[in-house]
Formats: structure tokens, sequence, C-alpha cells
């Protein structure tokens, strides 16, 4: 069942970031180049510069509340949580962090 589940998990999450737009994209990748912002292990982005400018905290609160709204459904398709499917993901993506990019996996801010 959890292949299956990951499987379909990963299928949504494709076709998700496909829908971003692709100016969305570049600027998320932009600010995890510049280190400014970073994948967490709660499948959340984090600001990783807690200064950052507040249009920067806006962008992440944003694509944050976008993937909530997506764990929720994927959650909700295979009768899971939507902290399962976060948790996934986060290990997905912090697994392909590019190097150089920043990820916490519960010990705080780690390059990789």
């Amino acid at each position: 069942m959890l292949g299956i589940f990951a499987r379909s998990l990963m299928s949504a999450l494709a076709l998700s970031l496909l829908l971003l737009s692709s100016a969305t994209a570049a600027d998320l990748a932009q600010l995890k180049a510049a280190g400014v912002v970073g994948e967490r292990s709660n499948g959340l982005l984090g600001l990783v510069k807690p200064d950052a400018p507040a249009d920067v905290k806006a962008f992440v609160d944003n694509i944050n509340a976008q993937r909530q709204a997506e764990y929720q459904r994927i959650a909700a398709k295979n009768g899971v949580t939507a902290d399962e499917v976060a948790k996934l993901t986060a290990q997905k993506v912090i697994n392909q962090a590019a190097p150089g990019q920043f990820v916490d996996t519960g010990a705080g801010w780690q390059q990789r």
C-alpha cells in the first residue's frame, strides 16, 4: 500500500510542480541558490535568513499555503494524514536538494 501511495504522491506532486508558473519556479530556484530559503523536514519551505525582506517572506508563505492545500488533497485521496504526505515529500525534496542549498532535517539548517 505504501508503494502505491508513494507513487501516487510523486505523480501528484510532479503535476502540481508543473502547474507552478515558470516565474514562481524560477524565483524559488534563485532564492534556494542564494541560500535565503530552504526545504524543511515538515514539507514546507523555511527562511534560512530570518531577516529576509517582507516580499520573500510573503512568497514563502504563499508557496507553503499551496503546498499545505496539495498535501491535504493528496491525503484525502489516499486515506492518510496530510502530515504523512508532507513528510514523504520532504524526504524526497531534501534528498534531491542541489549542492549549496540549505535543508533542515530537524537539527537546524545544513548546507548540502
